[in-house]
């Protein structure tokens, strides 16, 4: 397995760039019940669970660091896209090849060494690999196996989507379930977790009711509203500009 070698330069470094890619390739990124993630205990560690759909999940669970500057951020990954990836190391990602028993085994031992300190959070997507957002929650053997060893972590659930609605590049929303005790969980309680936030997502961008999120990357100015944000800069009307269309 490729061990995280979290480096404090090289994050300082790829955040400001993570940040440029994020603009350059979504509008914005929103988050609802972010209180969750920053509502956790500092004394105990946590195991971190989320879908996943899409290449960038990764980046912008990285995003969130900057959210919880008390804990210690670390992510399993793919082994076969940490080795064309490897900077991701840096940021705190260990790699993870769920087609060898054996490998499998070694990286859910690095991640117990992980939670052994109170101030590590350790992400996972328990699915395994991409799935289409569209299908129904089902997670791999593994998360369970570290609840089970850490009795006394906290189980955080979030949920991510992304999603085109009026605009050039598309949104990203994650939803964060309230955490619960390692004690509590089971497989199927972390499939009804994910699907429930999933579920809650969809209706979100059904109804366009986005009053419960907050922006965690606010969008960058269109070529159309920069020009109407100067029009009305010299016509007095600043104050009803929106950064949306």
């Amino acid at each position: 397995m490729i061990a995280a070698r979290k480096e404090p330069f090289w994050d300082a470094v790829l955040f400001q760039y993570l940040k440029r890619m994020l603009r350059k390739n979504f509008h914005s990124v929103h988050a609802a019940n972010l209180k969750h993630l920053k509502s956790l205990s500092e004394e105990q560690p946590v195991i971190a669970f989320a879908n996943h759909t899409n290449w960038w999940d990764g980046l912008i669970v990285f995003l969130l660091t900057r959210s919880l500057r008390s804990k210690d951020f670390y992510c399993m990954m793919e082994e076969r896209q940490m080795m064309h990836y490897s900077f991701f190391a840096w940021l705190g990602a260990f790699s993870v090849d769920l087609d060898n028993r054996i490998r499998a085994a070694a990286t859910i031992r690095y991640a117990c060494n992980l939670l052994k300190n109170k101030r590590s959070m350790v992400w996972i997507f328990p699915q395994g690999e991409m799935v289409s957002e569209y299908d129904d929650v089902q997670v791999k053997p593994g998360v369970d196996f570290l609840a089970k060893r850490f009795k006394h972590a906290q189980m955080l659930p979030m949920a991510l989507h992304y999603e085109f609605r009026r605009e050039q590049r598309p949104f990203v929303f994650l939803r964060f379930g309230a955490p619960y005790s390692a004690r509590d969980n089971t497989d199927e309680r972390l499939e009804s977790e994910l699907q429930n936030l999933v579920d809650q997502i969809r209706s979100n961008c059904q109804s366009g009711d986005f009053s419960e999120y907050q922006p965690l990357l606010k969008p960058a100015l269109s070529i159309n509203k920069r020009w109407e944000w100067v029009k009305r800069l010299f016509t007095g009307k600043l104050s009803g500009f929106s950064r949306d269309n």
